[in-house]
């Protein structure tokens, strides 16, 4: 190949190793045992032509595999300010990584369901409906959900939402709080079970309203709610995130924390707005993460993967406390 410009192949490199494609192939993959020697001589040969290797794409593809499986994340803006988001992406590339297989994050286009995938991860937590999702469906692509929603034919990774919220509402009640109110997400499953677990012991429970895991949007809404003048002593908030913007929010109008108002979350993440340590469920993040990667791994590979429920854990910190007098009776104007 003096002279010439053409890009080496490994019919090339068979040739100049005077070994047969086949034998050159299995030097590279390590798939079956070639003589020490003979890998050697073709590996040899290959650097000499400047042969990197067999294109990892056309294999997989020639196999019926992409070696990639997408993580469908909605807004990448929305999902970075998540706290949970990187802990989360962290453990699925470790597990994904070791088994050689890529990690694209997905955004809700239409188009991201005719990409060669091997298996399709769904981590939009709050959300019923995906854009791709039919698309994929058709291509029998396989899908693991992580916290719902309910869709047919896919494996389910989920925590004990309903066991946490309970353990915090008892918590609260051994406080010696009666009125209790939550801050909601967007109707999902993870918020139906944790307020299932809040009514199981707070039957009459207030709802305050529903935003998003936003600093500012759970500010807005709880502003709101302070100005009413609630009778609430506790706010039980569905994210960490939520709960640091009550707390910014109580504190704003003159509130203490939990002294007037006790205020807890839910994820167990870093909360770097606040000088205190919430109260709160924590989840294991990265034992989900890596439970959504090995699902996938098994389905895009032909095999049964069983459904994951993974455990939570109260954790009780500064922001809860006994419940004081009425909020109504100390604070008339809403504060």
């Amino acid at each position: 190949m003096a002279g010439s410009t053409r890009t080496p192949t490994l019919a090339d490199v068979a040739d100049a190793a005077g070994v047969s494609l086949s034998t050159a192939s299995l030097a590279f993959s390590g798939n079956k045992p070639v003589a020490a020697a003979t890998r050697d001589r073709v590996l040899s040969a290959a650097a000499s032509l400047g042969y990197a290797g067999p294109n990892p794409l056309a294999r997989n593809l020639r196999q019926g595999r992409s070696g990639v499986v997408g993580v469908a994340v909605g807004p990448l803006s929305a999902a970075f300010r998540d706290p949970a988001a990187l802990p989360l992406f962290d453990a699925m590339s470790e597990v994904l990584g070791s088994a050689g297989q890529g990690l694209l994050l997905m955004g809700d286009e239409e188009a991201h369901a005719r990409l060669p995938l091997d298996a399709v991860i769904f981590d939009i937590c709050g959300r019923e409906t995906w854009a791709p999702h039919a698309d994929l469906v058709a291509r029998e692509v396989p899908l693991v959900v992580i916290e719902g929603p309910s869709w047919p034919g896919t494996t389910y990774v989920d925590i004990e939402h309903r066991t946490g919220a309970a353990a915090l509402a008892s918590h609260l009640h051994d406080l010696g709080h009666r009125h209790v109110a939550t801050l909601t997400l967007e109707g999902s499953h993870p918020q139906r079970e944790r307020e299932a677990g809040l009514r199981d012991v707070f039957p009459d429970a207030t709802v305050v309203g529903a935003c998003a895991s936003d600093l500012a949007a759970a500010q807005e809404v709880v502003g709101a709610w302070l100005a009413t003048g609630p009778d609430a002593t506790a706010l039980v908030c569905q994210s960490d995130v939520q709960a640091a913007g009550a707390v910014l929010e109580a504190r704003r109008r003159g509130l203490t924390v939990p002294g007037d108002l006790s205020i807890a979350g839910f994820d167990g993440v870093a909360t770097p707005w606040l000088d205190l340590e919430l109260t709160t469920v924590v989840q294991p993040i990265a034992a989900k993460g890596r439970a959504a990667a090995r699902a996938a791994l098994a389905r895009a590979a032909g095999e049964p993967a069983d459904n994951v429920l993974l455990p939570v854990e109260l954790r009780v910190g500064g922001s809860t406390g006994p419940a004081p007098a009425s909020y109504a009776d100390t604070h008339p104007s809403g504060g």
